[in-house]
């Protein structure tokens, strides 16, 4: 599966979007040269937001995870940046929309979304989000799946409410739970979600931090 030229999320992707609160945000891909960035982006993560993302107390990035997390084919292994600038023009991260593709067909990919924890609240999350279903569409990508806590009785119960959307297997303590992808368009605003099932909220709710996801996206270890 390799990203062709004619893909609105390819490496030449820029987007300026306003969100929710007023503020300014810039989308583009993740570059190998972005490194120091996210180093950046992993001091403004609190303990929790570590946890959530990583699932440990994570006290620093190693190289080799620095590595696998901003040097990306661009098909199987994607990643959207959130960014903002200060006065002097240089690039702050804000957060992180990614996706790995899980099988040999290209068509199931696990998502993650982390947003530094100043920028939470904004609508930032489901943003990402949204872009990572539109990116993923285009690449060929048909469902996401990742593996979720099942201990919060409302995000089973919101997981119930879609069961003809969404396929559900829970064992000891964990729900892993497969999608298949809405139609989104590339630039559709974050006011208009793609639809607004039980299941896209759901989802909604990973990529704002409310609920915790409990494998990444196939990261290396440290």
């Amino acid at each position: 599966m390799d990203a062709s030229t004619d893909e609105h999320f390819d490496a030449d992707y820029s987007e300026r979007v306003t969100l929710r609160d007023g503020s300014a945000v810039e989308l583009r891909l993740v570059r190998p040269s972005d490194k120091a960035l996210m180093l950046e982006g992993f001091e403004g993560l609190s303990d929790r937001s570590r946890y959530q993302r990583f699932f440990s107390a994570k006290p620093r990035l190693s190289s080799r995870e620095l590595a696998y997390l901003t040097e990306l084919d661009g098909a199987r292994h994607l990643a959207i940046g959130a960014l903002t600038r200060d006065p002097q023009g240089r690039e702050h991260p804000l957060g992180i929309g990614r996706l790995v593709v899980l099988d040999d067909d290209g068509r199931v990919a696990e998502p993650a979304v982390t947003v530094v924890d100043a920028a939470q609240g904004r609508g930032l999350g489901a943003l990402l989000l949204q872009r990572l279903i539109a990116a993923a569409g285009e690449r060929g990508v048909q469902r996401f799946a990742c593996d979720v806590l099942a201990s919060n009785r409302a995000a089973i119960a919101m997981l119930r409410e879609a069961a003809e959307d969404v396929e559900v297997e829970i064992e000891s303590g964990v729900a892993h739970v497969e999608f298949e992808l809405p139609r989104v368009r590339p630039a559709q605003p974050c006011t208009e979600p793609p639809r607004q099932s039980a299941l896209y909220r759901y989802f909604v709710a990973i990529a704002e931090g409310a609920l915790e996801l409990v494998r990444g996206d196939g990261r290396p270890s440290s």
